[in-house]
């Protein structure tokens, strides 16, 4: 076998990968304009969601700034007598609430840069659900790991509320992975990075 003979070969090997996902995606479309009613809820998930918990890292920015009641971390490491580690200053718990995010968002940004990352739209020949034309950056997604801070930020302070917005980052990450504009490798980074940052930021910082 010459050196023509192998890479022919070696690009054969691919063709069933890529061809695999694009079947399993326009199974996907097909579904999705055939049930018109499910095909809006995952429009509205795609488009309104991440304003929603904008909204709500608000809320819980105002809350540690103007709020009365002291502030506890509901999920302490250390335990004192009393149970509770009692924050001494709200000052402390705000920058905390507001710099986590912040400084994680920054450094994930330029991290996935420097991987760039194909979209599967770029990848493969498939039409996503949700027209999107960003170029590259795919992984990890941005999206989910903002999610993903901000629910841990309320973890710090409200665990039920915490854990309804854990629940609504894994929806926004299947609603990105069914409209075509991310793999399932770019949401799952996003949202463990997002956890990893928000325990390292919270809890041990």
């Amino acid at each position: 076998m010459n050196d023509n003979q192998q890479t022919h070969t070696t690009i054969e090997d691919y063709e069933p990968e890529k061809k695999g996902y694009e079947i399993r995606y326009q199974h996907i479309y097909n579904w999705f304009l055939s049930h018109l009613k499910a095909y809006a809820c995952l429009k509205f998930v795609y488009k309104y969601l991440s304003y929603f918990v904008v909204f709500m890292y608000i809320l819980l920015t105002a809350y540690c700034i103007f709020g009365n009641k002291e502030i506890k971390e509901t999920i302490p490491l250390f335990l004192t007598n009393n149970g509770y580690v009692v924050e001494s200053s709200r000052l402390l718990v705000t920058f905390k609430i507001i710099l986590t995010p912040m400084t994680s968002f920054i450094l994930l940004s330029v991290i996935r840069k420097c991987i760039d990352a194909k979209r599967p739209y770029e990848k493969y020949n498939i039409t996503p659900l949700i027209s999107k034309k960003t170029v590259g950056e795919s992984m990890p997604s941005r999206h989910i790991f903002s999610i993903t801070i901000i629910a841990m930020c309320w973890m710090y302070i409200s665990v039920p509320i915490g854990t309804i917005l854990i629940f609504l980052s894994i929806v926004m990450a299947v609603s990105r992975v069914l409209a075509g504009v991310h793999f399932i490798r770019d949401v799952i980074a996003g949202f463990i990075i997002g956890i990893l940052c928000g325990f390292t930021g919270l809890w041990i910082m």
